[in-house]
């Protein structure tokens, strides 16, 4: 097969490689098939050449956005949750909706959801997927996202919903018990990614364990062994999620304890770590992801990852639910510089800069994420040799004119109408502000109706039992 070329002028590039806060004016870039080849002015391709030509004047290009954490299928839910406590969503979307969804449901939204993310500027994804109520259930959700064709990782969900919507003890009774989902676990990384190289392979696999307050730590221990054995490119884990009025050790520590740290772990949330915690977490090479809008709505904490970068941890960011907020990245960069700027604030001293710099919430958002993914070699800056995975920002209208500050553009007055053009490895999947080869019109009929009907059903269930078990546990979680 020929080699195809797209050729990117006359854009400012934010390439986020060091010194990070230099634009690059007026620059060109050359991909060749699914690789940046070349970043310079006055660039060309091969003549004969198969080549897409874009004019990039009065554009800004950042690396494609990295979310490391997201539930891809509550996006079928959104807005749900938007009042709601973490006992509230516990109780009701992870008890009541999960239980409900069928493999279909499944598919449709993490499909829906993908496209939303790439649509938004994001181009690789950490599916945390929890709703695997059946084999057909996991292979739905896979299928979706590889429909969509967004880079990421599918981190296979050990939890196990109860099969009676609403009643937690009716999981004794699902004959798909914890052994079953590690069988399946295999033959979805056995079906689905038997080359499970993030350079050669666009979606790979990982595990989600069980979240920490609901089981024991020995079920949590035995859990990340078995996603060892099954070789998943990445595990990820909530972590620190009940609040404390002080840091007490949790999930970070019982792993160190059982000698278990490892590159391969992404714990997420983390507002109640401490620093013996953080210190593990930088030794062993793990990364942590913070989730502004649900940590901060929820009472999960202040996102960690300021702390957690100062202590030379691998920090970033990530959406977690549409069931409650939206995919816009650039919303969760603001929240969580701003957030942390508040918080920093020295009322007793005259400074005239804020500690928390822009560029370095962008970085989060991108090479951040990507180091967090394992994947800081093939995405999350602008460099020759690493993967096209780029976000064309058009900024010559009322909300972005005039361009000052390119960074502070992209982070503070862009907003996803400027995202023009979205290329993931290579291939451009949405243009002139739209995504490319989407049948939006029977995509749009089957997310209301799935939605209208989980709704629905969820409306009749009696939650009186459940939110007394969940009382229970957050109850015993606090105190401990």
């Amino acid at each position: 097969m020929s080699d195809s070329y797209i050729l990117i002028q006359g854009a400012t590039v934010l390439s986020m490689e060091p010194p990070e806060g230099k634009p690059l004016y007026n620059y060109d870039i050359v991909i060749e098939n699914d690789r940046i080849k070349a970043i310079g002015r006055g660039l060309s391709v091969p003549s004969g050449s198969n080549v897409t030509t874009i004019d990039a004047k009065n554009c800004i290009i950042t690396p494609g956005f990295v979310d490391g954490h997201h539930h891809m299928w509550q996006h079928l839910l959104r807005g749900i949750t938007v009042d709601w406590s973490l006992f509230g969503y516990a109780c009701h979307l992870r008890s009541v909706y999960g239980s409900l969804y069928t493999p279909l449901d499944v598919y449709f939204a993490n499909y829906a959801a993908a496209l939303s993310l790439l649509n938004n500027g994001v181009t690789t994804v950490l599916d945390h997927c929890h709703v695997i109520n059946s084999p057909a259930h996991a292979d739905a959700a896979v299928k979706g996202l590889k429909d969509a064709a967004i880079r990421g990782t599918f981190c296979y969900g050990f939890y196990q919903n109860p099969k009676e919507p609403g009643n937690l003890a009716s999981t004794a009774t699902d004959p798909f018990d914890p052994a079953a989902r590690v069988d399946d676990a295999l033959r979805v990384r056995q079906e689905y990614f038997p080359n499970n190289d993030p350079a050669t392979s666009l979606l790979t696999f990982g595990i989600a364990l069980n979240d920490p307050p609901t089981i024991s730590r020995e079920q949590n221990i035995q859990e990340l062994e078995s996603a060892r054995k099954l070789q998943a490119r990445l595990t990820t884990v909530h972590t620190s999620v009940v609040p404390h009025k002080t840091p007490k050790p949790e999930v970070v520590q019982n792993i160190v304890d059982a000698k278990l740290m490892g590159s391969d772990l992404v714990f997420s949330h983390g507002g109640g770590m401490t620093d013996d915690e953080l210190a593990a977490v930088r030794s062993s090479g793990a990364g942590i992801v913070a989730t502004p809008d649900t940590e901060l709505q929820m009472g999960m904490g202040y996102p960690v990852v300021w702390k957690a970068a100062e202590q030379g941890c691998q920090a970033c960011l990530g959406l977690d639910i549409t069931s409650n907020q939206g995919n816009d990245f650039l919303a969760q960069m603001r929240l969580t510089l701003q957030t942390q700027r508040a918080r920093d604030f020295d009322h007793h001293t005259i400074q005239r800069d804020v500690h928390r710099k822009t560029v370095d919430v962008l970085r989060m958002a991108t090479l951040g994420g990507a180091e967090v993914m394992d994947m800081g070699s093939l995405v999350g800056s602008i460099v020759p040799g690493k993967k096209a995975d780029l976000v064309i920002f058009r900024c010559d209208d009322i909300d972005t004119v005039p361009v000052v500050d390119p960074i502070a553009t992209v982070v503070f007055h862009a907003s996803p109408k400027n995202i023009d053009t979205v290329i993931v490895d290579g291939k451009i999947v949405k243009q002139n502000g739209r995504l490319v080869g989407v049948d939006w019109e029977t995509l749009h009929d089957q997310m209301i109706g799935r939605s209208q009907r989980l709704r629905n059903e969820a409306a009749k269930v009696d939650m009186e039992k459940a939110e007394s078990v969940f009382q229970s546990i957050f109850q015993k979680a606090m105190e401990k």
